[in-house]
């Protein structure tokens, strides 16, 4: 069987300033549909979640996620599609409304409407007693039982023919005929008052087939056929007596297969009941290794009092640590509530290591006031602003092609080979910034003003690693943890090539980030919640298993699987006394609504701890 598939789609998140967002987990993207009502578009509860397609290698646009390969619903219908993105647990974003109509499919068959029982007939001259089918709606449908066809018109021949190709007593239709036509208009024929012949031929006590055929001039293909199987028999009072048995046999079946699907439905809850449990405890046991590595044991037991202790005591550390004073910068920022403007220099990054944020923030104290904008429009209306007083730098006029290689190794380390061994533990300086926020922004701008400037400790380790790399390639500005600065061109010492102390930067100098303890604590929270959420799904799973298997074993239960075992001895005498050798349920379409409804409600209660 072949499966259609939708269009690909292409999906990107756009910020306020219309530029496409990138660096977003594709896990919170997701594109959901459903099966519109017959009023409203509203989201169903049941939607269909679909998650982002693997990346080509033809997927070049970065920022967009792909939905490829996505399965067309079977039923035919109108569906709405919508994308979603989860911003964090209590916001999600999403997008405009997808509709799409799904048609059927070819035909392929010929099904009732609702599939009657099984009739028991006889040759005697009570029609009531002959009558094979009172009313039968008959429609064309594709694979999936999408009604179509609507348009065919054409007829619908009905023969009687039994199992046995070599029996030549074949019952015949009222007025001693082998085949009937009936209409077949805008993809429906209707059945009514389908009555065997009187003293029509025929074995005792055997079953055979009304077989309706379509005959569509308009359509190329054969259609399936529908075939309804009933039960002949020539004496009257034996017709009555098989008449009550096939009734009886027919209640038997549907009452069979409600019990079995009852079981089925309830030892498949706990199959999935015990899988959520396993995976509850694999989940738990991998929480509690990971927080060994970060040392902090979990008892055995007691373990969600233990868990708050541990998170109340983790989080005051966390806002001590907040709260503890660190190198700030004291620049007054500028801030006009614009999206367009990212802020001044000195305020996009920040530098844990003392020594390196002051040789660094002197070697950029021009440039540390400088206000940063996206747009050339943006930085126009500051500089207008300021009658011309504040420095401004716009983004989009940035030549991104000169820019360094944020992964570029260092010169000594060029094409994978290590030139010579240097001291003074060399580093791009521009590694040595974090970025609270807009980090692709910020690698350009740092990237523009440090380019490929290296810091070492110290003056000698900074000529020596000058000596050494001009052998091979050119060699960037150096900076030295001391303060000292040896220009690109190689020039060093004298006052402009010497960092003042920090006190004299005039608070112009990058802030320290929060320490490292900080991010370690926000890690051990993070892990101590999911575990606990963890240590509560288990428990929750756990106790829900148990009561599912203690239901089982009730004696409502118990009766239940009694009730079935005697209805299937009763059935199986039943088919005897029909003169059937195999034992055979037959399945209807009704009562397939009643399971599906019957195990739906089930699977409700349970959940909603009632029983049914």
């Amino acid at each position: 069987m072949f499966l259609f598939v939708l269009t690909d789609f292409m999906v990107s998140v756009i910020s306020e300033d219309e530029s496409i967002i990138k660096n977003i987990n594709p896990t919170r993207i997701s594109m959901k549909m459903w099966k519109l009502p017959s009023s409203g578009n509203r989201q169903a509860a049941n939607a269909e979640i679909f998650n982002c397609s693997k990346i080509k290698e033809n997927d070049k646009e970065e920022g967009f996620f792909y939905f490829r390969d996505k399965v067309i619903p079977n039923k035919a219908g109108s569906y709405c599609i919508q994308f979603a993105f989860t911003v964090d647990k209590s916001t999600i974003l999403n997008s405009d409304q997808i509709l799409i109509d799904v048609i059927p499919n070819e035909p392929v068959k010929l099904v009732p409407d609702c599939l009657p029982s099984t009739p028991a007939v006889s040759n005697v001259p009570p029609i009531a007693n002959r009558t094979l089918v009172k009313d039968l709606s008959l429609n064309i449908v594709d694979e999936h039982n999408n009604r179509t066809g609507t348009n065919l018109i054409g007829k619908i021949i009905a023969k009687i023919k039994s199992s046995n190709e070599e029996d030549t007593e074949i019952p015949l239709f009222n007025g001693k005929v082998r085949m009937i036509e009936f209409p077949f208009i805008k993809g429906s024929a209707e059945i009514k008052d389908l009555v065997l012949a009187e003293n029509s031929p025929g074995r005792d006590s055997t079953e055979y087939f009304i077989v309706f055929e379509p005959q569509l001039p308009a359509l190329s293909r054969i259609l399936e056929p529908y075939c309804l199987p009933f039960m002949f028999y020539n004496d009257f009072r034996k017709q009555q007596q098989m008449a009550a048995l096939t009734k009886e046999r027919d209640q038997l079946s549907q009452s069979i297969v409600l019990y079995r699907n009852l079981f089925d439905a309830s030892n498949q809850l706990v199959s999935e009941m015990k899988c959520q449990a396993q995976e509850a405890g694999t989940k738990e046991v991998h929480l509690r290794n990971e927080l060994k590595k970060q040392h902090i044991n979990i008892p055995t037991t007691q373990q969600i009092p233990h868990v708050d202790m541990l998170l109340k005591q983790k989080i005051s550390e966390q806002e001590g640590l907040k709260k503890q004073p660190r190198r700030s910068c004291t620049l007054p920022n500028y801030s006009k509530g614009n999206p367009d403007i990212l802020g001044k220099i000195a305020h996009l990054a920040q530098i844990e290591d003392d020594e390196a944020a002051k040789v660094i923030s002197w070697h950029l104290a021009s440039d540390m006031d400088c206000v940063v904008t996206l747009t050339t429009d943006a930085a126009r209306r500051i500089f207008d602003e300021t009658q011309g007083r504040q420095q401004v730098l716009p983004l989009d006029s940035i030549y991104k092609k000169t820019l360094p290689d944020w992964n570029r190794p260092l010169p000594h380390l060029r094409n994978g080979k290590n030139y010579f061994r240097p001291i003074g533990n060399p580093v791009f300086a521009r590694d040595l910034l974090t970025f609270p926020d807009n980090t692709d922004h910020c690698q350009t701008v740092f990237g523009m003003l440090l380019g490929d400037t290296i810091i070492l400790d110290n003056l000698d380790a900074a000529n020596h690693y000058r000596k050494e790399v001009v052998k091979i390639t050119h060699c960037p500005t150096l900076l030295t943890r001391e303060g000292d600065r040896i220009r690109s061109n190689g020039k060093f010492g004298g006052l402009q090539n010497k960092a003042p102390p920090m006190d004299k930067l005039r608070g112009m100098v990058f802030g320290a980030p929060l320490p490292r303890l900080y991010q370690t604590l926000a890690g051990q929270i993070d892990l101590l919640q999911q575990y606990r959420s963890a240590v509560c799904k288990l428990s929750s799973v756990t106790k829900e298993l148990n009561v599912q298997i203690d239901y089982l074993n009730t004696p409502d239960m118990q009766k239940k699987k009694q009730e079935l075992s005697e209805q299937e001895k009763n059935l199986e005498r039943i088919e005897q006394k029909l003169g059937r050798c195999s034992f055979s349920l037959n399945i209807y379409s009704e009562v397939d609504i009643i399971i599906n409804t019957v195990v739906i409600l089930r699977l409700l209660s349970i959940f909603n701890g009632e029983r049914l």
